[in-house]
């Protein structure tokens, strides 16, 4: 067999490859082609080839910006044809009426075989295109999906802080950029409750509300960050013009959402924080905004707060507590104390309520008044918790029999393992589960699955143990809960049980109560009993048992043997009962 000629060993190479390739010359004419160029020409219409039209003519016609791709691709086309660079690549848009395409175009120089007194002689240039479309829409729907959020079509939280760190660049001078930070309050039990689709429903609608308002103010951007929590960006001449445009948040958020035919309320607490002057940097200016959003949903929610410096300093001072309580934990300086409860009609010990105390190297003997946002914080409440339990299990294997109550946390009662733990541990060191009495907060009956938390009780119930509705006034659980929760007693709070005195209303709410309860089979203790006239109304209204200064203080584990030992018939005064000096209340 002859070996082919040179030219046409070429071309056959040439033709074998995949890509686009033609060769222009220093006008930009095309004067080659392979196989695969005269394929594309007769696919898009330009006939069986593109030879002796102008590559560069061509680009611009096909490019989605002739005034700025086409012409920079042009320009770096005719750099490498006049020897100004060697060789370059770049990805191009190459669109036809029904396809989006992009191509990877490579541009090397094409010189003479002869060398010349100068040197090469350039004759044009090679440029191969491959095919690049896949991979770009690809890119493209990544990008999209990084910069969306997939349920509410809003900008994602990576797209909201590129935007800040964008718009905070370009900012003109004498505007600043204020920024919202809000999320739904209490919209956790949504999805404990109802469900994470019908959590979803209601995420959809709030982004359609404060999607409303993006037409009425062209710098106005939303999205959302994640969970409930949403981002909203202003460009404003001053601060305070953002304060009607955060009121009618309030009230877009406020109105009732329609969910399965039924209509559920929620508020809305928002943080505002503004660039240039509370944040140097986008990242800062987030930082700002979320520290107001949580001083708004601390001090009562439902309502918007403006970043502060002092709110920085409390986040700081809050950072700085938990290193030492964490410190705290791991050396056993959080400890029990215990306080009285006693039946009201003869004075008799009933039990002890375990409360915690901080016993600091440092300030001496702390109520929870001093670490109280170490208990408000889910990890560290729920830790300190277990630790007052599993302490007062140990106390309660060698104390004389007595009942003792704990309260309890929703992570833990979250926990599907945490029933058969504590029957483990009481178990293990013989102490009854009757002894044990398990107090949970209003906060965490309305805050919690009502199906899981029911289940939880009842299990509990089953296995012997006690349970008990702690703070019951202060104005989270209503009158309905006492029906439908497997409980064995309920807690007036002490902040309604010192307002008997001189409210009648209260007195009267504390007699339907105590008569509801009892019409339930519930006993019912009244906390923050400090004087002879408070324990005379409670009785009188019917509280069965009563707990409070006027029966004795806290006191250390130490001092509990004894006291139960020499716990008074009814007649003796309780107040000559010795205590420590707390510095706290009846608690």
């Amino acid at each position: 067999m002859d070996w082919l000629s040179e030219n046409s060993l070429a071309r056959s190479v040439l033709d074998a490859l995949t890509s686009s390739i033609c060769v222009i010359d220093r006008e930009g004419t095309i004067r080659a082609e392979n196989g695969a160029w005269q394929q594309f020409s007769t696919t898009n219409g330009g006939g069986e080839s593109y030879i002796g039209a102008n590559y560069l003519e061509n680009c611009m016609k096909t490019s989605d910006d002739p005034s700025d791709d086409a012409h920079r691709f042009a320009e770096a086309i005719r750099d490498v044809i006049n020897g100004k660079r060697e060789r370059f690549e770049a990805e191009y848009p190459c669109h036809s009426p029904n396809e989006k395409r992009w191509f990877l175009a490579r541009v090397t120089p094409l010189k003479s075989a002869l060398n010349t007194m100068a040197g090469e002689e350039l004759l044009g240039a090679v440029i191969s295109h491959q095919n690049i479309t896949d991979r770009k829409l690809l890119e493209l729907r990544l990008k999209r999906l990084a910069n969306t959020d997939d349920l509410t079509g809003l900008q994602s939280r990576r797209s909201v802080i590129d935007t800040i760190d964008k718009r905070s660049a370009d900012l003109k001078t004498g505007s600043v950029l204020a920024l919202f930070l809000l999320d739904l309050d209490n919209f956790k039990s949504i999805n404990d409750t109802l469900g994470h689709d019908v959590g979803d429903l209601v995420i959809k609608q709030v982004a359609h509300r404060v999607s409303t308002l993006i037409p009425r103010f062209p710098s106005f951007i939303a999205g959302r960050m994640g969970g409930d929590e949403f981002a909203l960006l202003l460009e404003v001449k001053r601060p305070w013009a953002v304060v009607p445009i955060a009121e009618e948040i309030l009230n877009l958020l406020g109105k009732p959402y329609s969910i399965q035919g039924e209509l559920v309320q929620f508020s809305a607490s928002v943080g505002i924080a503004f660039y240039p002057t509370d944040a140097a940097t986008p990242l800062l200016l987030l930082k700002a905004a979320d520290l107001a959003l949580y001083k708004a949903k601390n001090g009562g929610r439902n309502r918007y707060v403006f970043y502060t410096d002092t709110l920085l300093k409390a986040a700081e001072q809050r950072q700085t507590l938990f290193k030492e309580v964490r410190s705290g934990i791991l050396r056993n300086e959080f400890v029990a104390y215990f306080q009285p409860i006693v039946r009201l009609k003869d004075k008799s010990l009933l039990g002890l309520e375990a409360l915690i105390r901080w016993q600091h190297p440092e300030r001496g003997l702390l109520t929870p008044a001093d670490f109280l946002p170490a208990l408000k914080d889910e990890n560290f409440g729920r830790e300190l918790s277990q630790v007052v339990l599993l302490q007062v299990i140990q106390h309660l294997s060698v104390w004389p029999a007595i009942c003792v109550s704990v309260n309890l946390t929703s992570g833990q009662l979250r926990n599907a393992n945490f029933v058969d733990f504590l029957c483990r541990q009481t178990l293990a060191h013989s102490v009854k589960p009757e002894q044990v009495k398990l107090e949970i907060t209003e906060d965490v009956v309305i805050g919690d699955s009502e199906h899981r938390l029911t289940l939880t009780l009842a299990r509990l119930q089953d296995a012997g143990f006690k349970t008990s509705l702690d703070d019951f006034g202060t104005g989270y659980a209503s009158l309905s809960h006492l029906s439908r929760f497997p409980l064995d007693e309920i807690k007036i709070d002490m902040s309604f049980v010192r307002q008997l005195s001189t409210s009648r209303q209260a007195r009267s709410v504390v007699r339907s109560v105590t008569h509801l309860a009892h019409e339930l089979g519930l006993n019912v203790v009244a906390e923050g009993i400090e004087d002879a006239e408070i324990e005379g109304i409670v009785a009188a209204l019917g509280c069965d048992n009563g707990q409070g200064y006027l029966f004795g203080k806290p006191q250390s584990a130490s001092a509990i043997p004894n006291l139960i030992k020499k716990w008074p018939y009814s007649s003796r005064a309780l107040s000559a009962i010795p205590g420590p000096n707390l510095r706290s209340s009846s608690k």
